[in-house]
């Protein structure tokens, strides 16, 4: 798990984990990522090169990013292309994320009852709550 939370922070990475041959097959036709991450040291005992070889064949086999059930693909390829541009836009510092990402959508994040009296009372990134406070007021 720790392997696959720090590949994903890494821009252009789209990792799964993988634990066994139908999580392989799942990542490949709905995710299509290209990084993995498996827990060797967990359930690979007796027999684990079975599970391996497995694993690596749903992965392989075949044409990738089909979509499962194959008439959610289109969706299931939307949903890829949106995470895609998140990611683009994420994988930065906070202020360049808050900059980038569609600002209708951060106006909509951050205008909550609550958002302004626990926000502000709180921010420490003086940059960030000055950008906050423009949008707001925009």
């Amino acid at each position: 798990m720790g392997t696959m939370l720090a590949a994903n922070s890494m821009p252009g990475v789209f990792c799964g984990l993988i634990i066994d041959p139908t999580d392989a097959f799942l990542f490949g036709q709905i995710n299509d990522g290209n990084a993995i991450a498996m827990p060797y040291a967990k359930g690979f005992g007796w027999a684990a090169e079975l599970n391996l070889q497995d694993c690596y064949r749903k992965l392989f086999d075949g044409e990738r990013g089909l979509g499962y059930p194959k008439e959610r693909a289109q969706i299931m390829a939307k949903n890829r292309g949106i995470l895609k541009e998140l990611k683009a836009a994420s994988c930065k510092d906070m202020l360049t994320v808050l900059k980038s990402v569609d600002q209708d959508l951060l106006k909509a994040t951050i205008a909550g009852e609550r958002f302004e009296e626990l926000f502000f009372a709180n921010a420490q990134d003086t940059a960030i709550a000055d950008y906050i406070r423009r949008v707001r007021a925009s």
